[in-house]
């Protein structure tokens, strides 16, 4: 061990991040002088009800691989028990500690409580205490006046998951503090258990993602719902990410990688694309699930949804559960996915959904005791994404469709000749071939074999079509819709709404189109404001002649630029959409307001294009420029920011009190949404409409000039329109966006006097970014 330096020490306080790669505290602390490396067993943990004896023995390798990583780096790892306050006390006595670091965790109410008082104690004694991120969960995301917390949560998902990979330290300097030693099941007081675990640890980590991508993984989309291929052909990387023997980053780095070479192979397995692109989505869906529990922690107890509340109070049955968690149902792929859980600790997603399910939807029972007993099981028990997936399973986020698993028709599909049934079901491996996934149909069942294996505990179809009815009801009552849009302003994905943006934007359907059935036609009505946005036409069915829509006020320079637009098709089911929308919907901005961008700023005087997502969606905020809002109304935060960034950009700025950029847009400054409409309170809710298309023309016409345009794009959605910007008169500047999300990338990047910088050079005038102190309509 290397001596003690004088220097404070840093103490890395490792919890379930367990390696040395990609480990941004670690790196930070040995920057900075001494590292003392932490890890503490918790008594609150080691007793918690979703803590087993399986459990320890897999921490125990991640323990030991990540003692030797250390230790080759020049210290051992430091391992204590007891309540982490008190352990960092004593150690606080006895040594000259000058900050704490550790990653920010996302896990159960046990460990929130814990870091609250670990922040306690580190500010009552006046230590730093630095959290860093090491996922894509976005701490302190709400929603607040009017703002939807997921909005732009993809893109910041998207700029941490692109940064360069942390190599771990060179050496580490570190302390004579005795290590301490791992300790037993007995020394810990916790019973362990005979089932058949992989074994931990960082090189264990790195083996399991090689093999997959290199080999397992070949038909992974084909072969992960079943229980039969999925132990191969599943990544195994769960536990791994569970305990942080693998960092999320370097597992989407490495698929990136592997696909980019897979494409580039002309010899390459075809199914490796599809296979590690659909691998990939769900390393999305890790984070947005836990991001859930981060946003709400009290989802662990209580429902997301408050009008499903009492959905299945009541109702319980003691019997029911102790079958179902015994591997006693009757039916046979939910009684071997249950005793192949028990003997393993692990399953593969589709027969997890399937299990929940099951006992939440049948057996009507409440999703928190099932949900305490499989995060018991669970060799990988991830906390956010365990809950999230035990709400969403048994209906009870209220924002996604009712889907009920048919255990039947999952055995016939995942396991046709019923060879998993049988491995985890000997009673049953007598029974014909014809008869395994139904053995109670079979004329041999009233003899011997039934004693053997029960009857099944309920008729599924009846079962399930009284669920479906339950839910129905409650779908219906007073209040579920106002909290349905709440749990989706909080927590609801936006990539289908991205989904349907990039197919349009490729000239395709928002959706692949489906086959019509012939309808009697219907004649749509126009509404008030109608003609305020498309001039007089009315709307109908088939457009008379796809004439082109004439938009009221338009600048002639826009008007011929964007002709073709406005006599395409799309555009015409795009302004009917509108008509629809607007009858029967809150729509900003006002009608009259839509084009305004192109309205204040007309093509030939374009000199500067900011390119935003999508408009505002709280009362009076949007009116057709991006990032501006009306006068009267609050500064939203991400113009906060871009305000905060000019102070330090531009000499002598000085932010107004208001947010409203209309001298901005008259000097040649285009501030232009890819989508100009939305509902109110519904973030994305008109992407993929048709919206995309046609400002993409915009982009084109603007790319078309001869004159130098700035091209200023914010955030990953932005940047990706790059890609039509091909004049080499023009510059682009690109940055992170300015939400509260991603501001710490964006400050620093001085984009205004960028923008001035390249408009000077082409010997234009700059732009006055100094706004009036007072809005002036």
């Amino acid at each position: 061990m290397v001596s003690e330096s004088s220097a404070p020490i840093q103490l890395v306080w490792f919890k379930k991040d367990l390696r040395v790669q990609d480990h941004a505290p670690l790196a930070a602390a040995a920057a900075r002088g001494p590292v003392l490396p932490l890890y503490v067993y918790e008594h609150e943990q080691l007793t918690h009800p979703e803590f087993g004896g399986h459990h320890l023995s897999y921490l125990n390798d991640c323990l030991r691989s990540l003692d030797a990583g250390l230790r080759h780096l020049g210290t051992p790892l430091v391992v204590r028990s007891g309540e982490v306050c008190a352990v960092l006390e004593e150690l606080h006595a006895t040594l000259n500690i000058g900050a704490i670091w550790a990653h920010q965790e996302t896990g159960n109410a046990v460990s929130f409580a814990r870091d609250r008082r670990v922040r306690a104690w580190t500010r009552a004694r006046g230590l730093p205490f630095h959290e860093l991120v090491q996922n894509g969960v976005v701490r302190g995301m709400n929603a607040r006046n009017g703002s939807t917390a997921r909005d732009g949560w993809a893109d910041a998902w998207e700029e941490r998951f692109a940064a360069p990979l942390i190599p771990p330290p060179a050496a580490l300097i570190g302390t004579e503090i005795h290590p301490g030693s791992l300790q037993t099941h007995r020394a810990l007081g916790v019973e362990p258990n005979t089932r058949i675990i992989p074994v931990g640890g960082i090189d264990e980590a790195q083996a399991v993602l090689d093999s997959f991508l290199t080999r397992r993984g070949v038909n992974y989309m084909r072969e992960m719902s079943s229980p039969l291929s999925a132990e191969h052909s599943c990544s195994r990387l769960s536990a791994p990410l569970a305990y942080g023997t693998v960092s999320l980053k370097q597992v989407v780095q490495a698929t990136r990688r592997r696909l980019a070479a897979t494409i580039g192979d002309a010899q390459a397995d075809p199914r490796w694309t599809r296979s590690l692109r659909s691998f990939e989505s769900r390393l999305h869906w890790h984070c947005h699930f836990m991001q859930r529990l981060e946003t709400e922690p009290s989802m662990e107890f209580r429902g997301l949804n408050r009008a499903l509340d009492d959905l299945r109070e009541g109702g319980w049955n003691q019997e029911w559960y102790d079958r179902w968690a015994a591997g006693q149902t009757g039916y046979p792929l939910i009684d071997a996915c249950m005793r192949s859980l028990e003997a393993t600790g692990w399953l593969n997603f589709r027969m997890r959904a399937m299990v929940v399910s099951f006992a939440t939807q049948h057996l009507w029972l409440h999703w928190r005791q099932p949900g305490v007993y499989l995060a018991r099981q669970w060799l990988d028990n991830e906390p956010g994404i365990h809950w999230a997936q035990m709400q969403m399973q048994s209906a009870s986020v209220g924002i996604n469709a009712v889907r009920i698993y048919s255990p039947t028709k999952q055995a016939r599909d995942q396991d046709p000749q019923g060879v998993f049934i049988r491995r985890w079901l000997p009673e049953l491996r007598d029974v014909p071939q014809e008869f395994v996934h139904t053995p109670w149909v079979w004329a041999g069942w009233a003899g011997e074999a039934r004693l053997k294996y029960p009857a099944p505990i309920v008729d599924e179809r009846r079962a399930a079509a009284t669920a479906k009815a339950r839910i129905a009801a409650a779908r219906q009552q007073d209040g579920f819709q106002q909290e349905a849009r709440r749990v989706y302003a909080l927590h609801g994905s936006r990539k289908k709404a991205v989904m349907r943006a990039e197919r349009v934007a490729r000239g395709l359907p928002a959706k692949p189109e489906k086959v019509a059935r012939s309808k009697t036609p219907t004649r749509r009505t126009s509404m008030s404001d109608h003609p305020t946005l498309f001039g007089d036409s009315q709307a109908t069915d088939t457009p008379a002649a796809l004439a082109p829509v004439r938009i009221p006020n338009l600048p002639a320079s826009w008007q011929s630029a964007l002709e073709a637009e406005f006599a395409a098709p799309y555009f015409h089911t795009l302004k009917d959409f509108l008509v629809e929308e607007r009858a029967a919907h809150t729509i900003y901005p006002p009608a009259a307001d839509v084009f305004s961008a192109l309205r204040f700023t007309p093509l030939e005087k374009v000199k500067v294009m900011v390119l935003g997502q999508d408009p505002y969606h709280g009362a009076g905020q949007a009116h057709g420029l991006s990032f501006s809002v009306r006068p009267g109304v609050r500064v939203p935060p991400s113009l906060q920011n871009i305000y905060k960034e000019l102070q330090t950009d531009i000499p002598g700025f000085v932010p107004p009190r208001h947010g409203y950029l209309r001298t901005w847009a008259e000097q040649g400054v285009l501030m232009l949404n890819a989508v100009l409409t939305v509902r109110a309170g519904e973030a994305n809710s008109h992407a993929g409409k048709g919206w995309e298309g046609f400002t993409d023309a915009v982009i084109r016409a603007v790319n078309a000039k001869d004159e130098r345009v700035v091209f200023v794009l914010w955030g990953a959605y932005a940047r990706k329109k790059a890609k039509l910007i091909t004049g080499k008169q023009h510059t682009i500047i690109e940055s992170a966006h300015p939400s509260p999300l991603s501001v710490t990338k964006f400050m620093g990047t001085r984009p205004f006097s960028q923008v001035n910088a390249a408009l000077e050079e082409a010997g234009e005038a700059p732009i006055d970014w100094q706004l009036p102190m007072q809005a002036q309509e």
